[in-house]
């Protein structure tokens, strides 16, 4: 089975955007923050790392070219939130917002991964299978810490809920039991398919029905079009765990 869905689309589209704005709208990287001020060349560094996630994105898109763009944008990644992320879970381990930056990270690097491993080699109609599990579980490991930053950021998260939803503060809780459960689920195998898919209809729906109108409301806010841009990147990679899922050789095997 190719796995050239809706993950790999939302993914790659999310980072190539991220990456237009980090090379034409001054100072988008920080918000989205490829690199602290105080990195000589912040600048220029901003935009070659602008460059590259705006190639990656595009080649993802190409079935040719997908599959190396996947792993180049995993090391990537992966090197961002070592450089970046780690050092501030290591000097403030205690502040929970932090751990929940990781996780972000980390469930990038676990998208791009499963990417690339649901992707055949251009020599053989098999993909490499024998590593979609690692994506799996490193997605799985980043979710407790989201669904905790509703717990810990009740009243930043409650207020985002659209006005005409009832039960805000309801709402976030679930949501935020919903990030844990997914993952423990993924975890152990049991009904992992459905934690994933209802994961990725979850935060599709968050990137629709909150980002989306944010955008629309306030069109010049950087923040708001880093915040969309990474909540379709969270989606894309949900999208392609929950599509690794649907297959049977991929999924884990069930405890018991």
């Amino acid at each position: 089975m190719r796995i050239t869905g809706l993950g790999r689309v939302l993914f790659a589209v999310s980072f190539a955007l991220l990456g237009a704005f980090s090379i034409f709208v001054p100072d988008f990287a920080v918000t989205w923050p490829t690199l602290p001020k105080w990195v000589a060349w912040h600048d220029t560094l901003a935009t070659v790392s602008g460059v590259i996630l705006l190639a990656d994105g595009v080649l993802l898109l190409i079935p040719r070219t997908a599959r190396p763009a996947s792993l180049v944008l995993t090391l990537i990644l992966l090197l961002r939130m070592l450089l970046l992320q780690v050092p501030h879970v290591v000097a403030h381990p205690l502040i929970e917002g932090v751990w929940e930056e990781l996780s972000e990270s980390l469930i990038f690097v676990a998208g791009a991964w499963t990417i690339f491993s649901t992707l055949p080699r251009q020599s053989s109609a098999v993909a490499n299978s024998g590593n979609v599990r690692a994506g799996q579980v490193l997605f799985a490991l980043a979710l407790p810490a989201i669904g905790l930053s509703h717990f810990f950021y009740l009243g930043e998260t409650a207020p985002l809920i659209p006005s005409w939803l009832p039960l805000h503060v309801p709402l976030a809780y679930f949501t935020g039991a919903a990030w844990i459960a997914a993952a423990l689920a993924i975890l152990s195998g049991m009904l992992a398919r459905l934690a994933a898919t209802l994961t990725a209809i979850m935060v599709s729906l968050f990137t629709v029905l909150v980002w989306v109108p944010m955008v629309i409301a306030a069109p010049a806010s950087r923040g708001n079009w880093s915040e969309i841009c990474v909540s379709a990147g969270i989606s894309g990679a949900a999208w392609a765990v929950a599509e690794s899922l649907r297959d049977r050789k991929w999924r884990p095997a069930r405890k018991g």
